[in-house]
């Protein structure tokens, strides 16, 4: 099976049209968890044992992986990944209410799935809802058989025979881990891991205001950090222990995650603070040049608000997916979706930009590293590359004792090299002494965080 996602794994984010594939409709981008909360509570009653919910929700994942895993629309030149018509796919409710058992369950097995051939692709799982009869799994039988005694991995044997197998913790495929921690974390626990997750919970903290800033990220999972983490699963309605476990360890990928891109957009504006904002006597596909690319801008800004609107890459030339965006927005806000921007659509996109970028904390607007700059710093280098590698390694070291006091020299001497040594240890990168872009990035996005984290108190 070819797939664009390299399964086994699960994408972390999928496009859902809401309609039928030949049918004009919106498209949205939704994180796969959502999208398997939104298709449970939509298809099965709020009352339903829990047994018989875990069963049915790994037949609905299975089903959405193979057809995503399949890319059947995609393959049909389609913009998206799955529909919503309950035909073909699964019946789907984009912002409807989610009940709190699935919202439970699907933070626990959203990456685990049936396995199909040779126990590794996923099942195309057939389900059978309101008494009709199919070669799947019965919704009102698994409801039976849980109301029995009957636990959810019996139900699935039963429909789906003894050779079934469960694909657990598959990669979730687009989630990045800058700060390495990983889980289960819980009160006491010491090292690299707590470090990460000291820090990655500061920077969220940065953008919400309710979370507890952590003063020393020492790498000692004590009473500070246990209420961070408390905080956190309060806010994101999951179950509160102070305990870092794989819901609340995926959930904090997904929010930082978040707050990354939109960090990434917000100070992206400054490559573009060139070109006139001056509205256009009209773009249109077949375009180039840099109006164009502010065009890009602003609808890949507004698509971190809208998931509608399906994100760009910048490049400048206005091809097939600039006009899917630009026929979103037009849709979304009443003009004729045909694609191409004229003077007044250009007034209302610049208009949403600058409510949206206004509304931005404080945080998001923060000193940031310098991204790399392609040369490899071993002992011996001197230059304004190694001056801000110490800079960031200083500010790493003010949170984290481990560290050792380096002077801002611009000089990669013995002691950098044994600071970028422990930073390596710390992050479990491989321990060399040389900073390429694997290091560099990594302390970047650690200093980042750092300093939206002492902005969030200083305000």
């Amino acid at each position: 099976m070819n797939s664009e996602y390299g399964l086994p794994g699960v994408p972390a984010y999928i496009t859902v049209h809401l309609g039928k594939a030949d049918e004009i409709a919106e498209n949205v981008t939704v994180s796969f968890p959502d999208y398997i909360k939104s298709v449970a509570s939509t298809t099965l009653p709020p009352d339903i044992p829990e047994e018989a919910l875990c069963a049915v929700m790994y037949a609905q994942i299975s089903r959405a992986l193979y057809r995503i895993s399949e890319r059947i629309y995609r393959k049909m030149g389609y913009g998206f990944d799955i529909t919503d018509n309950p035909d073909t796919d699964l019946a789907f409710e984009y912002n409807g209410a989610v009940f709190s058992n699935v919202n439970e369950i699907a933070d626990r097995i959203f990456n685990e799935y049936i396995a199909g051939d040779f126990g590794i692709w996923p099942l195309n799982a057939e389900i059978c809802y309101n008494g009709v009869t199919c070669r799947g799994i019965s919704v009102e039988g698994s409801i039976a058989m849980a109301e029995n005694g009957r636990t959810c991995e019996e139900i699935l044997e039963y429909y789906f025979g003894r050779k079934f197998g469960i694909v657990r913790n598959a990669t979730v495929r687009g989630l990045q881990n800058f700060f390495l921690f990983n889980y289960p974390m819980y009160q006491g626990q010491t090292g690299s891991d707590v470090s990460g997750l000291q820090i990655a919970l500061n920077r969220i903290a940065a953008n919400y205001e309710e979370m507890p800033y952590i003063k020393t990220a020492d790498g000692v999972y004590g009473e500070d950090t246990v209420m961070a983490v408390s905080k956190f699963q309060r806010i994101f309605d999951l179950p509160i222990s102070g305990n870092v476990e794989k819901n609340t360890y995926y959930k904090l990928l997904y929010v930082f995650d978040s707050i990354y891109k939109l960090n990434y957009l917000a100070l992206q504006m400054v490559e573009f603070s060139d070109i006139p904002t001056e509205p256009p006597t009209k773009l249109k596909y077949g375009d180039v040049g840099n109006q164009v690319k502010l065009l890009q801008y602003y609808l890949n800004f507004i698509s971190a608000f809208e998931p509608s609107i399906p994100p760009l890459q910048i490049v400048g030339v206005f091809g097939e997916k600039t006009y899917r965006s630009v026929v979103s927005f037009q849709e979304m806000f009443g003009f004729e979706p045909d694609g191409v921007v004229t003077e007044p659509l250009w007034r209302v996109l610049v208009d949403v930009y600058y409510g949206l970028y206004s509304s931005l904390p404080h945080s998001v607007f923060s000193e940031t590293a310098r991204p790399y700059g392609g040369n490899i710093l071993v002992s011996g280098s001197v230059g304004i590359d190694v001056r801000y590698l110490q800079k960031y390694l200083a500010k790493v070291a003010e949170i984290n004792r481990r560290l050792p006091e380096i002077s801002l020299n611009g000089k990669f001497d013995e002691q950098t090299e044994n600071a970028v040594r422990v930073f390596q240890q710390i992050f479990r990168i491989k321990e060399s002494g040389v900073v390429t872009s694997t290091t560099w990035n990594l302390l970047s996005e650690v200093y980042n965080a750092i300093v939206a984290g002492e902005q969030r108190e200083e305000d």
